[in-house]
């Protein structure tokens, strides 16, 4: 079955860009509404018709391939706990809040507690049209399951487009690829965690699955399958950017396009892909000089760019707003554990780094890759450094994708590739062990029809005081605008009652 890849992009982009539509409908005063919509609509037909320019490229799937690839994706879904089908994680106390008051209240949300009234400014793409229908059914079982099936779709265009960028051909690697996705791709966490408990054993917490040492320094990359249990929707969207990317990286006229919807779900995502995207640009301009450069200055470019303004604005609030130092950007202290950065570093992707550098040499966005995820590190942003984080979304995602381009080399005479191959395809096992004793807890511990709601807030209006020393920072702080009389969101643009 012959699939043409720029369909496929055309319902990624709708998808990407629904949630920004309905923002622009539902939160806006009607006049800016239908002038951002305008905008925003205009934009979207010149890029999509840039980037599918001279687009020919398909994918070949069998009708089996495909079918059993949609119910793998049901099933991952199924366990991530989207939907509350199986038992959720503790972030999902927040995601449940965010989500019942965007269906349960009026937009844009307004909460008024004793410190006064503040307003919802929050990544909201993840919520937006799942909470849609639950005001249209006046059921949250309802957005619940619109969300649930939303996420798998956007998991099933994205394998798609991987089997396109990870140059991945024949059933069985198509199927494989599916599994590298969501449980395979993952750095070298446990024996990072080993070396650790050696190193720093009278503040080493045994039994994490997603840090290597928060004692020592707090930093994490996520692998692809805690993303998807924590915070789903600070994955799917920006995965499928970076892929939409990837497929055509000098495309500089199609560089909003493809950024711009990020931001409602991550804007640390979207820093991380901005950034990847300005080093390529530099890269081009390198070799091609102001007739490259000016490619950017398009119309499509301009017009999502003054979209994305409106976006800019409503996040503003919230990041203008005053909170703790310790929470604000920094320059990450490695304290007496310099060594701490190299350890981290080389298990979590420096192993695959050194086994790709051959092949990639000459490639470009291998090192911007390097770069970015040695950068990371050096910095802290939040509680719990979501900046770390969040940030390397794209460039772990990039990396998933050079390793599936690798694997699919031809061995030929050269002996190394096949030694490399098999000496990375261990370090996948290696780093699958903790995503797959999540996978098989949920199977073995979550009983068909039940709901496995973590639900213990409802709304998150009883954590909108920062005056409150009883609420932990990172929920008074990140959820919220407070100042909405000095807001120019708020004051000119949002809907008002």
């Amino acid at each position: 079955m012959e699939i043409k890849i720029k369909n496929i992009a055309v319902l990624t982009f709708a998808y990407m860009y629904s949630a920004v539509a309905v923002f622009f409908a539902g939160w806006l005063r009607p006049l800016w509404a239908a002038l951002a919509c305008v905008i925003l609509g205009i934009g979207l037909f010149l890029g999509l018709r840039s980037w599918c320019w001279g687009m020919e490229d398909r994918v070949y799937l069998s009708k089996g391939t495909l079918c059993v690839g949609a119910l793998l994706v049901l099933f991952l879904c199924w366990h991530t706990g989207i939907g509350a089908f199986t038992g959720q994680t503790g972030d999902w106390v927040k995601h449940n809040a965010v989500m019942h008051d965007l269906a349960e209240k009026e937009w844009p949300v307004i909460y008024r507690t004793g410190y006064g009234e503040s307003m919802l400014s929050y990544y909201t793409g993840f919520y937006l049209l799942p909470a849609l229908a639950g005001k249209i059914f006046g059921s949250f079982r309802a957005a619940e399951l619109v969300q649930y099936g939303l996420t798998a779709i956007g998991l099933f265009l994205l394998w798609i487009l991987v089997l396109k960028a990870g140059k991945v051909k024949g059933g069985k690697k198509q199927l494989l690829c599916l599994v590298l996705l969501f449980v395979f791709s993952s750095g070298l966490l446990p024996l990072g965690q080993a070396v650790c408990g050696n190193l720093y054993p009278e503040n080493f917490p045994f039994g994490s699955h997603e840090w290597m040492n928060p004692e020592t320094v707090r930093i994490q990359y996520t692998s692809n399958w805690s993303l998807l249990k924590w915070v789903p929707g600070q994955a799917v969207v920006p995965w499928q950017a970076t892929v939409l990317l990837l497929l055509r990286p000098h495309k500089t006229e199609n560089y909003v396009l493809v950024g711009l919807p990020v931001f409602l779900y991550s804007g640390f995502a979207m820093v991380g892909l901005a950034a990847m995207m300005l080093a390529v640009y530099l890269c081009d301009i390198a070799c091609g000089g102001w007739k490259q450069a000016k490619k950017a200055f398009c119309a499509s470019n301009i017009l999502l760019a003054a979209a994305g303004g409106i976006l800019v604005l409503y996040f503003w609030g919230n990041i203008s707003g005053a909170k703790p130092e310790y929470l604000g950007f920094r320059w990450l202290d490695y304290g007496a554990k310099p060594e701490f950065y190299f350890i981290f570093c080389f298990f979590m992707f420096g192993f695959y780094a050194v086994l790709l550098w051959k092949e990639n040499k000459r490639n470009a966005i291998y090192w911007i890759t390097v770069g970015a995820l040695l950068l990371y590190p050096r910095f802290s942003m939040g509680l719990y450094n979501d900046f770390t984080m969040r940030t390397s979304i794209p460039a772990l995602f990039t990396f998933m994708i050079l390793i599936l381009r690798f694997l699919g080399l031809e061995e030929g005479k050269e002996k190394s590739l096949a030694v490399r191959k098999t000496l990375l395809t261990a370090g996948l096992v290696v780093g699958a062990i903790y995503p797959f004793m999540n996978l098989r807890e949920s199977m073995t511990k979550n009983e068909i029809g039940m709901v496995y709601r973590t639900d213990g807030y409802m709304t998150l209006e009883q954590l909108a005081d920062p005056s409150d020393g009883e609420i932990q920072d990172d929920f008074k702080y990140n959820y919220y605008t407070y100042d909405l009389e000095g807001d120019f969101f708020y004051k000119y643009l949002a809907k008002r009652r």
